[in-house]
């Protein structure tokens, strides 16, 4: 593994400093690789014989640390490990956070943020891959091996021939054309359901993992997968297609925050082409969020900056193939003519 910032020796001296009086939180971000990056790091403290103090699963948006860092002050925690969270969108938060706390950073969205305690890899390497490739020699997570390549699958590591062979070692039937279909492609789909179905209440996957109370999942998955179903129709007709740009655009209200696994699913059947779904946020009713997908039709990350210009109280940003964006609803019509000009 490539490490585009930060080394191992950097990441297993901040774990050897730890000690009994430290206090430790994790910040991760609320999705697959996010939940199974803390329940590494969970794992790995426990081999320590040390416990996870705080633990939130966050969405990113401004002044997301906000409510966070003053329940860390509360609970005196000084440790604190953030994990695929795109802190290159918030430099300032980060750096508040690094005034007040000793923080250490795993991530691999683009990011110019620099100094010491951070792992930065490329996109392709997700969250939860890197903390495996830093600790896999010093602590058994051998139990946790199906977490990673679930994750992988479901952030889009396998993308990566290097990654997509390490996933092929341990499952030598699986193909790029059988990968979602797969036992570890199945699992990846019924954890992402089940995160989709507690949307807000991450911790509770989290806690079925750790407990390996796999076939709760199954439920979930039926009821997320029939509004997925539903959607994915929808979209097929009413999108609207912009040829001249490639893309389509599309705004829907789901029952479940399924914007972008809709996306991904309707990127992979078409993907030369782009997609970007608009969704109301639960809880935000002032504002939208944009999911935008593109398997090999262009760069999203670029895309969803180009589309929050000028905007306020808005931020985006993300992945080459997969990214996302936030903006206030009244700036939907120009938030839509950025990007399309």
């Amino acid at each position: 593994m490539e490490y585009l910032l930060g080394n191992k020796q950097e990441f297993l001296d901040y774990l050897n400093k730890l000690g009994k009086k430290d206090r430790i939180a994790v910040f991760s971000h609320a999705d697959l690789d996010g939940v199974a990056s803390a329940v590494l790091i969970h794992e790995i403290l426990k081999q320590k014989k040390m416990k996870i103090k705080d633990l939130r699963f966050l969405e990113h948006k401004k002044d997301m640390f906000k409510e966070s860092k003053e329940r860390l002050i509360r609970k005196k925690i000084n440790k604190l490990f953030i994990c695929d969270i795109s802190i290159g969108n918030y430099p300032e938060e980060f750096e508040g956070l690094r005034n007040q706390f000793d923080v250490f950073l795993i991530d691999h969205h683009p990011s110019d943020i620099k100094g010491n305690n951070i792992i930065q890899t490329k996109t392709t390497d997700c969250a939860t891959f890197t903390i495996y490739e830093l600790a896999k020699n010093d602590f058994d997570l051998s139990k946790l091996d199906w977490l990673v390549y679930a994750a992988m699958v479901s952030d889009g590591a396998y993308r990566d021939k290097y990654n997509f062979q390490f996933i092929k070692n341990h499952y030598p039937e699986i193909t790029l054309e059988n990968l979602y279909t797969s036992e570890i492609g199945e699992t990846s789909k019924k954890i992402s359901s089940a995160l989709i179905y507690f949307k807000g209440k991450e911790k509770k996957v989290y806690n079925l993992i750790l407990k390996n109370r796999l076939k709760s999942f199954d439920k979930y998955y039926n009821l997320v997968e029939k509004e997925v179903q539903k959607i994915i129709e929808d979209f097929k007709k009413e999108a609207e297609f912009y040829p001249e740009k490639n893309i389509y655009f599309y705004y829907a209200h789901p029952k479940y925050s399924i914007s972008s696994t809709v996306t991904t699913i309707i990127s992979t059947e078409q993907p030369e082409k782009s997609f970007v779904f608009v969704s109301d946020i639960d809880g935000e009713p002032d504002f939208y969020k944009a999911s935008s997908r593109s398997q090999k039709g262009g760069d999203m990350n670029l895309l969803m900056k180009k589309g929050i210009e000028g905007l306020e109280n808005a931020n985006g940003g993300g992945h080459v193939v997969a990214s996302a964006a936030r903006f206030m609803k009244k700036d939907f019509e120009k938030f839509k003519e950025n990007i399309l000009n």
